[in-house]
């Protein structure tokens, strides 16, 4: 009795059963037997094509596996490279390594930057419209420095710094809302310091006399308020209740603080004692300065601490190559009452002109800096200026605020408001004017 077994394995057993049989047919059935020997061989032949199908499966079932094993292989390499990084990363932050860095092995990178949006709604006279803009009190900019300690206590830096302010208040006026993008290379310099020699630095950047009419302690100072009160709205102009006279608020109201930033080289002496320096620049087109500044530090405001007292100062006196101006002097001072937060802040600034209708300007602020809330502190502050011929057609012009600012100090935000008035007596002969109200609302963002 033959057995064929069930599966693929049938074919073939039947093939041999068939074979087993014609070996025991007689002669006479010979023909028969081809025919079977020809059905077997079909048989044979069906069953080599399945022998080769199973054997295509199984090269591509271990081809699958290999795959999957590669794929999984190659999926833990990628995780763990990935811990690795984040492991890296994290030791960085804890160490205090920069995630960005130089092209320099031996020069340290540091990016930085802001960016200050605010609303400003204006009432001429005329009518109340909303201005969008970028807030020229401090525009927005990105700031990118490298360092390198040269050793004996010497440091060499390089510094650039761009102003990227589109639709900026200081050009925005009620004919045109939209002024498109403002871009400036505030500072592209190099700079050398030693704590025992001073700083000598070479670009464009400040010049002495820059920022000498604008020290001050208080937090709203930052963002909104200061002595350029006009930079947030410089741009829109006066009406005489009816029409646009041309006068803008930058051209009536101006602090005159020193040179500004000139392509130059500048010389700012060591720190003596708790907080003196003093500095000097020469620029292209003729312009020199000189400033003696109190707590400055180098440009940054830190203050000398005189008891309870936090205490600022500078005084400056610049040569601005302008027509009929012989020199122009800038000062500015502010005093913070540590335990209350209170602080004072004057301003004053003058052109010396051949025609003795010297322009000037005077700032006061009271201000008051406090906490109410776990995330950052909170300022207040009111200030009043008057500037006097401080263009060709103005008289006297007075601009009072109130401005609020609060911080978010772990985001590095401030959320700031104000409401300031102005008006303007104009000269004999040029188009009266009426006052200008602004409230402003906006934001700062530092990172």
């Amino acid at each position: 009795m033959i057995t064929i077994p069930s599966g693929r394995s049938a074919p073939l057993s039947a093939a041999v059963a068939l074979a087993l049989a014609v070996s025991a047919a007689p002669a006479d059935a010979q023909t028969a037997t081809d025919e079977r020997v020809n059905a077997l061989e079909q048989q044979l032949n069906q069953v080599l094509q399945q022998l080769q199908a199973i054997q295509r499966e199984l090269e591509e079932t271990r081809a699958e596996a290999r795959r999957a094993q590669d794929t999984a292989q190659e999926a833990q390499e990628q995780a763990e490279g990935a811990r690795q990084l984040q492991g890296a990363v994290a030791q960085g932050r804890a160490e205090g390594d920069p995630l960005v860095t130089s092209g320099e092995p031996r020069v340290k990178l540091s990016i930085s930057g802001q960016i200050n949006r605010a609303v400003n709604l204006a009432n001429d006279g005329e009518g109340t419209d909303a201005f969008f803009v970028d807030n020229d009190t401090s525009n927005s900019r990105v700031r990118f420095e490298g360092t390198g300690d040269l050793g004996d206590g010497t440091t060499l830096g390089t510094r650039i710094e761009l102003a990227v302010s589109p639709n900026n208040s200081f050009d925005v006026s009620q004919d045109n809302e939209e002024a498109g993008d403002f871009f400036d290379q505030r500072k592209v310099e190099v700079f050398a310091r030693n704590d025992s020699f001073g700083r000598l630095s070479f670009g464009k950047g400040n010049m002495a006399s820059e920022d000498t009419a604008e020290y001050d302690l208080s937090l709203v100072a930052g963002p909104i308020m200061y002595s350029g009160v006009s930079d947030i709205v410089g741009g829109l102009q006066f009406t005489d209740g009816s029409d646009l006279t041309g006068i803008t608020l930058g051209d009536a109201f101006f602090n005159f603080d020193g040179n500004g930033r000139r392509d130059r080289v500048l010389y700012d002496s060591p720190v003596f004692g708790p907080g003196l320096q003093v500095s000097g620049a020469a620029a292209a087109g003729d312009r020199y300065d000189l400033a003696v500044t109190w707590g400055g530090d180098y440009g940054d405001w830190t203050g000398v601490q005189i008891g309870d007292f936090l205490t600022l100062g500078a005084l400056a006196i610049s040569d601005t190559n302008a027509d009929d101006v012989d020199f122009r002097l800038s000062s500015s001072g502010s005093i913070l009452h540590m335990p209350t937060g209170l602080s004072l802040t004057l301003s004053a600034g003058m052109d010396q002109r051949d025609d003795d209708e010297n322009p000037y300007n005077l700032y006061g602020k009271v201000a008051w800096d406090t906490q109410f809330f776990d995330f950052g502190p909170t300022g207040f502050g009111v200030d009043l200026t008057r500037g006097n011929n401080v263009c060709a057609q103005c008289d006297e012009g007075y601009s009072a605020g109130i401005a609020a600012v609060q911080l978010v100090e772990d985001w590095g935000l401030e959320f700031y408001s104000q409401y300031r008035w102005f008006t303007l007596d104009t000269e004999a002969g040029a188009p009266g004017t009426d006052d200008l109200h602004v409230f402003t609302l906006g934001s700062r963002a530092k990172f």
